[in-house]
This record gives C-alpha cells, sequence and structure tokens, in this order.
C-alpha cells in the first residue's frame, strides 16, 4: 500500500491507466477523488477490531453488506416514512482490479427487526458518486437525495431524487448545469442564507488536463427550487474534498469550512450577510492532504472547533481570526478518508470519527470532559479500502450506531451501539461485581489494550487505580 499526496500527470487518469498489460498480482483499489491507490492482497486478510474501555461499539460488526461494490458515501435518515432509519449509500466508478461490476446508489431500508439483507432500492443508472446527502430540498416534507459526481469534468455534478410517501424515486429529477464543468468530491445541505430552505454546497477538483484546479460552490435555493448554476463560488481554484457548516461567531449564519488537498491550505470562509465570502478568513498553515472537515465543540465551553482530517487529522480552535492546532490524532497509519463527529457514547461531549483508506481503519477518539483522545479509543481494520462513516441508529434501541462502507467485497458493516450506562461492567454480562475485577487483573497481566485504561501504552499501578475508580462508581 501506499498513499500518493503529490500531483503528477497520473493524478485523474486515477493512476492505472497506464499499467503495462501483466495482470495484476494484487487488489488495486483507487479513491473517489483518484488522489490515492491502494495495492492489496488478492485475498481478503480477516478485519481486527480493537475496544478500549468505555468504548461504545464491539470489536465486531453486528451487520455486514458482503457485495462487492465501491462505496463513496454513506447517509442515515427515515426515507420513506415508516418510523424507522435507512442506510443510504452511493457508490462510485474507478479503474480497479478486479473491476466492479454495479456502481449505482442504494438504500437499505429499515425495519423494526434492522437493515433489509440486501438493498432493494437502486438509482436507475450508473455514475460516478463521491458523496451522499439527505434533506427536504422542494419542501414537500419528504426527504430527498442529493448525490456529488465525479470520474472526469461534468456539468451534471449534482443531482436531486426527489422523495415521497414511499421514498426516492429511482431517477433524478434535477440535475446541475455548471459552467466551469468539475469534478465533484463532497457536499453539505444547510441552509446558508438563512431563509429556511436547504442550499447545497460542493468541494471541486479539475482534471490533469487542462486544469485539475476548480472552484467550490453553492447551489442556492430558492423556496424549494435550486439553481441549476451556482451563483456562488470560490474566488480560488484549488483541489477541495470535504465541508461543513456552523454559525461560529452568533449571527444566525454558518461558516463553511473547506478541506484542501496537498499544495493549498484548508480554511473557514466567514458568512456574515448569508452570502459567504469567496476567500477564506482563516486559514491552517500548512498545505498538507486533508480531506474531510467537521465542526465539533471538543472543550464543551459553546465555542465550535474545526476538524481537518489528515496526516494526522487536527483540531482548530478560531482564535482572533486564526486557525490555532488544538489537538492532533496520533493513528497508526495516515490515509484519511472521512471525519465525523457525534456523541458516541452518550455522555453529553462531541466525539471524533474518522475512516482511512489505504489501510481500512476506522477510529473513534473518545471525548472525555473535553479532552480528546489522541490514541483510538475503538478501531476496527478492514481488509477493504474505507471510504465513508455515517452514525445513527440503525438498530431501534435508541443509541447510536455506526455505518462504515469501502470499496470491496464487503462493502458495509454496521455496529450496534452499546448502551454506555455502566463503564464498571468490564466483562459485559451487565453487572458490576468479582467477575469485573478478575477479567480485569487477568487482561492487565497479559498487557490486553482493554485493560490499558490510562491509555499510556503501559499496564500498571496507574490502570489500576483508574479502573478501580470507575468500578467504585458501580452500575445505575
Amino acid at each position: 500500500m501506499h498513499n500518493q499526496t503529490t500531483l503528477n500527470a497520473a493524478l485523474l487518469t486515477l493512476l492505472v491507466g497506464s499499467a503495462s498489460a501483466a495482470e495484476p498480482t494484487q487488489r488495486i483499489e483507487i479513491s473517489p477523488d483518484g488522489h490515492t491507490r491502494a495495492q492489496l492482497p488478492l485475498s481478503d486478510q480477516a478485519p481486527q477490531g480493537a475496544v478500549m474501555v468505555g468504548a461504545p461499539f464491539g470489536a465486531t460488526p453486528d451487520y455486514t453488506l458482503n457485495e462487492r461494490r465501491p462505496i463513496g458515501g454513506l447517509a442515515i435518515a427515515d426515507l420513506n416514512g415508516d418510523g424507522y432509519n435507512d442506510l443510504a449509500a452511493c457508490a462510485y466508478t474507478a479503474n480497479s482490479f478486479p473491476p466492479y461490476d454495479d456502481s449505482r446508489d442504494f438504500i437499505l431500508f429499515g425495519s423494526a427487526t434492522g437493515l433489509e439483507a440486501t438493498p432493494s432500492w437502486f438509482t436507475s443508472n450508473e455514475t460516478h458518486t463521491a458523496d451522499i446527502q439527505i434533506g427536504d430540498i422542494n419542501l414537500d416534507s419528504f426527504p430527498d437525495l442529493v448525490t456529488v459526481h465525479g470520474g472526469g469534468l461534468r456539468s451534471d455534478s449534482v443531482r436531486v431524487y426527489f422523495g415521497s410517501a414511499s421514498g426516492p424515486s429511482n431517477s433524478a429529477g434535477w440535475t446541475s448545469s455548471t459552467n466551469p464543468s468539475v469534478w465533484g468530491t463532497d457536499g453539505l445541505l444547510v441552509d446558508t442564507d438563512n431563509d429556511g430552505d436547504l442550499d447545497v454546497v460542493t468541494t471541486n477538483q479539475g482534471s490533469s488536463s487542462p486544469n485539475h484546479l476548480r472552484p467550490n460552490f453553492i447551489f442556492t435555493n430558492n423556496a424549494g427550487t435550486l439553481e441549476t448554476d451556482p451563483s456562488w463560488e470560490t474566488s480560488v481554484w484549488e483541489i477541495s474534498n470535504g465541508v461543513a457548516a456552523r454559525d461560529i461567531t452568533g449571527d444566525g449564519y454558518p461558516e463553511i469550512a473547506f478541506a484542501k488537498w496537498v499544495n493549498f491550505a484548508s480554511g473557514v470562509h466567514f458568512n456574515t450577510t448569508g452570502t459567504p465570502d469567496t476567500v477564506p478568513f482563516m486559514q491552517v498553515s500548512n498545505t498538507n492532504a486533508d480531506k474531510g472537515a467537521v465542526f465539533m465543540d471538543v472543550e464543551g465551553d459553546g465555542n465550535s472547533e474545526v476538524v481537518f482530517g489528515g496526516e494526522p487529522t487536527t483540531v482548530y480552535a478560531a482564535v482572533h481570526g486564526f486557525l490555532d492546532p488544538l489537538t492532533s490524532t496520533m493513528p497508526p497509519f495516515d490515509s484519511i478518508s472521512e471525519v465525523e463527529s457525534a456523541d458516541v457514547d452518550l455522555d453529553g461531549d462531541d466525539d471524533l470519527l474518522e475512516v482511512h483508506f489505504a489501510d481500512g481503519r476506522a477510529h473513534i477518539y473518545l471525548n472525555n470532559d473535553g479532552v480528546l483522545d489522541q490514541v483510538p479509543s475503538w478501531t476496527f481494520d478492514a481488509s477493504e479500502v474505507g471510504n465513508a462513516i455515517a452514525v445513527g441508529d440503525l438498530n431501534n434501541d435508541g443509541t447510536p450506531d455506526l455505518a462504515i462502507g469501502y470499496a470491496g467485497n464487503t462493502c458495509i458493516r454496521v455496529f450496534y451501539g452499546i448502551p454506555q450506562s455502566c463503564a464498571a461492567d468490564y466483562n459485559g454480562d451487565n453487572e458490576a461485581d468479582f467477575f469485573d475485577i478478575s477479567a480485569f487483573l487477568m487482561d492487565l497481566a497479559n498487557e490486553a489494550p482493554t485493560a490499558d485504561i490510562n491509555e499510556d501504552n503501559a499496564w500498571d499501578f496507574f490502570d489500576i487505580s483508574a479502573f478501580l475508580a470507575i468500578f467504585a462508581d458501580g452500575c445505575p
């Protein structure tokens, strides 16, 4: 495996177009934006999970979709009004080996028993889809699917599949027509002008010829009707892959954050009038390979930080007009695809999630009273490459679940949330008793990851002290 982080002539020929005629001896996967190439063994390796004390998910998935598809994005919502959340997924096209037979976007509908075993809803056509978003675009009270497309330069980089009482249409009811044409990489639905409807923000790039740079767009929604050619675009043409929005100034208008690829600095565009600035007001001090952006309140003080997925993923505080690094993650390998924030352990603060492409790892960094773990609190290491992550309740128990999208033979894994009502229950039998102490001491002696309570990579008295403090609180 390797992560290509420099621009070159092969950038948007998907890095394998000039391969020799000899049959590859490994699987070859290309990321949705074409920037990253991974070589993996032809045979799948057994995936592995690692769970620290307090992590809200188990080490093995509770649901898998064992179909060979290249998933580019995931989104969770009740799309057919039956009271159960559904999982929408988009797929992309790439010069992968072995090749993929199906790149249609699809929905796994939920029910009282969870997600259906195989998708029953597909888009009517196949295309390169990099991201999928859900929201009511046309103000008819039904959720719509919004997809962002790439795979080359195109004026139809955004499509909308309008919803109904029974779910979205299989055919797009709205398609963009932009000038310039772009390779769409990510999207977000947000009311940028505070007029009560959802606008569509997209990040974009170009192709290696004639120009690999493009602006980012906002398609303004006018009372339920999207403009087909966006009236707002960034003044600078760059390579972007990740967008987030949140009002960080308190004026009612959301600021827009864009993650930028190598040679460009990720940053935040201020929005004080309903029309964001076309140039960033705050930027990071590096031009690393960032992918993915999210706002989160790490310290729980009401002030939002911005996170850019990168090498490593870094949390920035907005201080006097500057983005000041607050903390960075320390994963075993960097090949970021997407970042997300959610209170997955239901303790009242924002946690950080990320998924990596080349090594297929997904990580969760738990937030402990305003201090974000730097070493992953939970990890799942898949044999496929990872592209997408989404959080929502998919098994109807009121606890957040985690869905991860991959390109490979197992394209979706879902981990059901574990209620975190009793951290003292070390062995998971719903009791806090002697058996938890015994299990902990045995793991401590064996230097099991779960017994490193304070996560300092040492199994010693400090872990015993931390565990006893947790155990003393007992179960409610």
